[in-house]
């Protein structure tokens, strides 16, 4: 059991305790002894500590609970970031080998007069790469420093008693059935 149900369950128990000993006293029983009254304040004292801690349980994980939501939606925008420059990327060689085409049929056709194609495409291809892979490190580096949030996360959320992996369920569900979408529309 976590501890949170712990407590409302002594809660429950001190409540259900208090409220039979409260009852049950007798005026004379009432006026022969302190000890009695003792641990009825005794108990009333306990309740109320107990009830504390649980409000403050109940906030910290409403706060646990709000910041993993945001640090998903986070991860998802940095997976979409990623989706969409996959498909910059596939449309650039797309483009090249539409331009490449249209130069083996230039010179097939006797135009002798170009500069050297192999060297510009190689140029162009380096510095392309070059960008790319900045961009992708600077988005692997997010995803990283977004990944180990999310495992923070998690591990304080399983103290709190939270099912992790049902909070989780679901997740990158919408953005890959997106993708799926996308990759039927090219087909």
């Amino acid at each position: 059991m976590s501890s949170s149900q712990d407590l409302v369950l002594r809660n429950a128990t001190l409540a259900e305790d208090l409220a039979k000993t409260g009852s049950t006293l007798q005026p004379e029983q009432k006026g022969s002894g302190g000890s009695d009254r003792i641990q009825i304040e005794t108990l009333r004292r306990d309740l109320q500590e107990a009830s504390q801690r649980l409000e403050k349980l109940k906030e910290e994980r409403a706060k646990v609970e709000s910041e993993a939501i945001h640090y998903r939606n986070l991860a998802g925008k940095t997976e979409a970031d990623l989706r969409s420059l996959s498909d910059a990327y596939n449309s650039l060689e797309q483009a090249n080998l539409q331009l490449e085409n249209e130069v083996k049929a230039l010179k097939r056709e006797g135009h002798s007069t170009f500069p050297d194609v192999e060297a510009i495409k190689s140029e162009a291809r380096e510095e392309a790469q070059k960008e790319s892979e900045a961009e992708l490190n600077d988005l692997l580096v997010c995803l990283g420093q977004e990944q180990s949030k999310v495992d923070k996360l998690s591990a304080r959320l399983l103290e709190l008693g939270e099912d992790v992996d049902k909070l989780l369920e679901g997740i990158g569900d919408e953005a890959g059935a997106a993708g799926d979408e996308d990759d039927e529309d090219d087909e």
